[in-house]
């Protein structure tokens, strides 16, 4: 197995004449926590949007468990976990109905989506919230 778990090479990206990044590569391994660091307006939210799916590329790859988000999003997208600095929540769900939301756009099956929303509130420790409209909740816990 690779110790590399995401790979970007030559990333650029580009709006309108605009290039926000331009030939980035980098790697990161396995295990560790890693930080993404630069001054405002360097790059930062735009290579993380494209790493994540959220936003194509101009040029240049992005790897993530072997798998190049060009050729297969859905597959790499299953090695992703992204929270946005402003989650974009559906503010009048509760806690469980959007766990079940996004459990379904993970393309978890039906049969275990109640269990797989269970152990993520479990783990979470959050099962006390399970009725709580999102819009309820601080802003830690959104």
């Amino acid at each position: 197995m690779e110790d590399i778990i995401v790979r970007v090479e030559h990333l650029s990206h580009r709006y309108s004449n605009q290039w926000a990044v331009r030939d980035v590569s980098f790697e990161i391994p396995r295990h560790g926590i890693y930080g993404l660091l630069g001054a405002n307006g360097a790059g930062k939210s735009t290579v993380m949007n494209i790493m994540c799916g959220v936003l194509k590329q101009t040029e240049g790859d992005v790897i993530i468990a072997g798998v190049n988000t060009k050729r297969d999003t859905i597959a790499a997208k299953k090695h992703i976990g992204f929270l946005p600095q402003k989650p974009p929540l559906y503010q009048d769900l509760t806690v469980e109905e959007y766990l079940i939301h996004a459990a379904d756009l993970r393309w978890v099956a039906p049969r275990e989506m109640k269990k797989a929303v269970e152990e993520v509130m479990e783990r979470c420790a959050i099962t006390h919230f399970r009725k709580r409209l999102l819009k309820n909740l601080s802003g830690g816990y959104q």
